[in-house]
């Protein structure tokens, strides 16, 4: 009996052996087969990510690099043939190959930088979102002279500064009153070419308002002429390109709540039945907004005259009513906007820190203030800020792009402040380089312009489209 005893343990030992050999190389092959497939479904949502958010470069700003293309398309060919395993199951090999041919197509529509959508686009600007334009530009070509591109060097504001600085006018097309150098040359902005461009440019980044710098007819800065004579043109073009104009009231020779009653007689008889023109809906009315810049210089009791309902030259419940939005500068101006009846306020300033309305700490608790009484609160954001071509003493106040990443903390505070409109400074102020204008790199033996790359000259396009469309779907969660 011992000897069929010990064969039966050796029996059971060896099938033991045999057993767990199997089950350890079962799982093995199990381990690989579910690795792979992770492997490829990790990679496959990185890459859905990477076309739905802007790609980092060291700079962390959103680049889609040649590259990354031929990566993708080389992942494609050699995952598809690699995972020989999918074969037995055609349908998710079939499920497989729709969604990486599908990333792959979006990535190879990309170029170095994102590219704005084509104007084939069926959908709509989001016309909560303004941007500040100027159309003072003038050429020798167009307009016969040199308009603001030769703008001369300003004098010292600080008094007790007594270092020397530029004096005298700019040379364009070499020598320009800007710190960039525009890719469309020292344009004029009368040029019907250029403004068509210019509102295909807004277009496809989704903004949906175009605030214009605005003077009342035979009236215009120092530097330039005047920008209503091209006002129709802008209407024309915007129109075209879905887009809406809002005015930009600019703080011109002895303005005051008077003669901007005239004034405004003046821009809806023109300018209001345009399709255009620019209205929303407030107090139960479509109206047109208004912009007016440095409003804080009248007192308030003289614009609650004209603003109040019960003020001498009120314009409420009129056809020259409108929503009116002043600016604001210091903490005191929001009393000021409140007594004046305006029917909000905007920041303007794209240098953080210049002022306490520009300032992005104080946009919670500004917006706050809005809600409470029933205000309209316009954060601005900019790209940066640097107007050493004009104002070479005004060093404390540059604030460097960063690749984007300067805008990018503007556009998340404007954000987080849960404001409802958001204004943009700017898209064409070059003087003060807040634009957002394609750039690019030129020199001269004397000079350097600053530009976008690596990124490229469309580089503030695309990332305010990217932003434009976050800010959109922010919106329609809400």
């Amino acid at each position: 009996m011992l000897i069929p005893v010990r064969w039966c343990v050796i029996c059971i030992r060896r099938y033991l052996t045999l057993s767990i050999i199997l089950i350890v190389c079962f799982t093995s092959a199990l381990s690989i087969l579910l690795y792979k497939w992770t492997e490829l479904d990790v990679k496959l949502d990185c890459l859905t990510k990477l076309n739905a958010e802007p790609l980092t470069t060291t700079f962390g700003s959103p680049v889609l690099s040649k590259t990354m293309d031929i990566k993708l398309q080389q992942f494609t060919a050699r995952e598809l043939i690699s995972q020989k395993f999918a074969n037995k199951s055609e349908l998710r090999l079939k499920w497989l190959r729709q969604k990486v041919e599908k990333i792959s197509q979006k990535v190879r529509r990309s170029q170095p930088v994102k590219l704005v959508e084509q104007e084939g686009s069926i959908t709509h600007p989001n016309y909560n979102v303004h941007i500040f334009y100027y159309a003072w530009y003038g050429n020798v070509a167009v307009d016969g002279q040199w308009k603001h591109w030769n703008h001369e060097y300003l004098p010292n504001w600080k008094k007790e500064d007594r270092k020397i600085y530029p004096t005298g006018m700019h040379e364009p097309p070499g020598d320009i009153s800007s710190n960039f150098y525009p890719l469309l040359g020292c344009y004029s902005s009368r040029d019907p070419t250029v403004i068509d461009n210019h509102m295909r440019q807004l277009r496809n980044t989704k903004v949906g308002v175009v605030v214009v710098s605005w003077y009342p007819p035979g009236m215009s800065d120092s530097q330039g002429s005047s920008p209503d004579l091209i006002l129709p043109l802008l209407l024309d073009s915007a129109q075209r390109h879905d887009l809406r104009v809002a005015a930009h009231i600019e703080p011109y020779r002895d303005r005051n709540p008077i003669n901007l009653l005239e004034h405004l007689r003046y821009v809806i008889s023109q300018y209001g039945a345009h399709p255009a023109f620019y209205r929303m809906r407030l107090r139960g009315r479509s109206l047109p907004v208004f912009y007016v810049y440095d409003s804080y210089l009248t007192p308030a009791a003289a614009w609650k005259e004209l603003l109040s309902a019960k003020g001498n030259l009120s314009v409420r419940g009129t056809h020259l009513d409108g929503i009116f939005l002043g600016l604001l500068v210091d903490m005191q101006h929001k009393y000021d906007i409140k007594k004046s009846h305006f029917d909000g306020f905007y920041t303007y300033f794209a240098t953080n820190g210049f002022t306490y309305g520009s300032s992005w700490k104080n946009w919670r608790s500004l917006n706050k203030f809005a809600r409470q009484n029933s205000l309209l609160f316009v954060p601005s954001v900019g790209p940066g800020y640097i107007d050493a071509q004009i104002r070479p003493w005004n060093v404390a106040n540059v604030r460097h792009r960063r690749h984007g990443k300067y805008y990018e903390v503007g556009w998340r505070s404007a954000q987080s402040a849960q404001a409802q409109l958001i204004s943009i400074t700017s898209f064409n102020e070059w003087h003060e380089g807040t634009q957002i204008e394609p750039a690019v790199p030129r020199a001269t033996e004397s000079f350097t312009y600053f530009d976008y790359e690596p990124e490229g000259p469309d580089f503030y396009l695309n990332l305010t489209k990217w932003w434009v469309s976050e800010f959109s779907k922010k919106q329609e969660g809400q």
